[in-house]
Order: C-alpha cells, then sequence, then structure tokens
C-alpha cells in the first residue's frame, strides 16, 4: 500500500502544471516531448532496419530517393505533430494558470491596500474625535478600536461591517458604570442645597442642588477610549453618560462603516431604553 502511494505521489508530481516554476522547469513538458519522440524514434529505427535488410535504403539525395523516403517514412513524419501539439498544450496550461495565480496575487494586494487605506483614515477621524473632545483630555487608541469595531477585517478578509458585538460591549460597560455611581451614591449620599440666583432686578430665584457627598471620580476606559471626569453634582452624571454616547457615536460615524445606519439605529435606541430605566 505504502508503494502504491509513493508511485501515484510521484506519477501526481509528473502530471502536475506548476505554475510557479519556467515551463522547461516542468516534468510533464518533457514528458510530452520526449516520450512521442522517443517512440517516432523508436518506429523509425525499425522502419530503416527493414529497408536496410531488403536492400531498400539509399540514403543517397535524389528524386527517387527522397520518394522513397516520403514513402516510408510519412508515418513517423506525421507523428512529429504529436509532442508539438502538446508542448503548446502544456504552455497553454502553465499561462492559464499563472494568470489566474496573477489575478489572485492582484486581488490580495488590493484587499490589503483596502484594509490599511481604511485603517489610516479611521485613525484620522479618531484624531478628529479626540480634538473635538480634547476639553475632556479623551484618548483613542485606534489600533484598539478597529479591532474591536471590525474583529474579522484583516489583510486578506477586508470588510466595513461594524460589528455589533463592540455595540453590546459598550452597554455591559454602561451597567457596570451606573452600578458602580449608584454604590457609591449609597455609601456617601447627596447634599441638597438651596441656592440663591439673582434675576436681573425684578426678583430672586431659589434653585436646590444635588450635590455629591463626597466628589466621585469617573475613570472612563473602554476598548481603547479613555478620559477622566470629575463628577460633584448628580446631574453631572446623566451628562457624562450623553457625553459618553456622542463620543462612540462620532466612532460609528466614520465613513468607513458600511451599515452605520443599521448600527447607530440600534445603539440610539438601546441607549434611550437604558437612560429611561436607569437615570
Amino acid at each position: 500500500m505504502e508503494t502504491t502511494n509513493r508511485v501515484l505521489k510521484w506519477l501526481g508530481e509528473c502530471f502536475k502544471v506548476e505554475e510557479d516554476k519556467a515551463l522547461h522547469a516542468n516534468k510533464l513538458f518533457w514528458m510530452v516531448v520526449l516520450i512521442p519522440l522517443f517512440f517516432i524514434i523508436w518506429i523509425s529505427w525499425i522502419l530503416t532496419t527493414e529497408l536496410i535488410t531488403k536492400s531498400l535504403y539509399n540514403p543517397h539525395i535524389s528524386a527517387e530517393s527522397l520518394a522513397g523516403f516520403v514513402s516510408y517514412y510519412a508515418f513517423p513524419i506525421a507523428l512529429l505533430t504529436v509532442p508539438l501539439t502538446l508542448a503548446v498544450m502544456i504552455n497553454r496550461f502553465h499561462s492559464s494558470k499563472q494568470k489566474a495565480k496573477s489575478n489572485r496575487l492582484v486581488e490580495q494586494n488590493n484587499t490589503a491596500n483596502n484594509f490599511f487605506n481604511h485603517y489610516k483614515y479611521f485613525k484620522d477621524h479618531c484624531i478628529g474625535l479626540e480634538k473635538r473632545f480634547s476639553w475632556v483630555n479623551l484618548r483613542i487608541t485606534a489600533e484598539l478600536l478597529y479591532k474591536k469595531l471590525f474583529p474579522i477585517s484583516s489583510v486578506s478578509n477586508f470588510t466595513t461591517e461594524l460589528d455589533k458585538v463592540f455595540v453590546e460591549s459598550v452597554f455591559d460597560y454602561y451597567e457596570n458604570m451606573i452600578l458602580d455611581y449608584q454604590n457609591h451614591i449609597k455609601i456617601n449620599g447627596i447634599k441638597t442645597i438651596a441656592q440663591t440666583h439673582n434675576q436681573g432686578e425684578i426678583y430672586e430665584e431659589t434653585v436646590e442642588c444635588h450635590f455629591l457627598s463626597e466628589p466621585y471620580e469617573l475613570d472612563f476606559d473602554l476598548c481603547g477610549i479613555s478620559f477622566v471626569k470629575s463628577l460633584k453634582v448628580e446631574e453631572d452624571f446623566k451628562n457624562t453618560l450623553y457625553l459618553t454616547f456622542e463620543i462612540i457615536g462620532g466612532l460609528f460615524c466614520f465613513s468607513g462603516v458600511s451599515n452605520f445606519d443599521e448600527v447607530n439605529d440600534y445603539y440610539y435606541n438601546k441607549f434611550n431604553t437604558m437612560i429611561d430605566r436607569n437615570i
């Protein structure tokens, strides 16, 4: 069985057209040329031996000898077209495989270029968001965030579809944020202070302000998005949630997202549901 497998493997190697090698370096090319030529030479040798035996072999140049040569060697001469035809066929197969491989390489190169260009534009987009929210010292790690937004995109499998799993991870983080904040309130409480504000020369207005008994340092750090904000008034937490909503929504506004409407609607509706339920 092992010997049979070796023979089959050897035959497979012999009859394989390898586009990575030059045509003359392919075993099959020499097989289709040399085997028919060997057969033609063998037939010619048999014919020549018979002509010599019958004293019909006349190797000098004359009209009579040429006519006899054509008559006796017509079959071997006709067979000479076989290796030429087979060699042309192998050449076509070889060229076709090289063309197919060239097309694959071009496609792979285009995919890789699209991937790197897409990442470059996303990184520029992140830099723009950092400048827009510089007042909270926003920091975005583009390479980490890109892998979270487009987890299956790569140099060999480029895609512009944003993964909804990232949205789910955002809301898991929101839930933990809300829980930590509520625990802080339970432990430290809220101070309600009445503050009077002048409204011109006509009247004064007294407003109750709800201050945190202990300031809450919110350290937001999610998938490469980070900023720190100190919360002193109860309303600050809700405002910070809307701030993170705007920052992450800004990421979705990247023009390189092909399913923006679907993801943005899902994110918007889920955020409003969370606010109505918890705040």
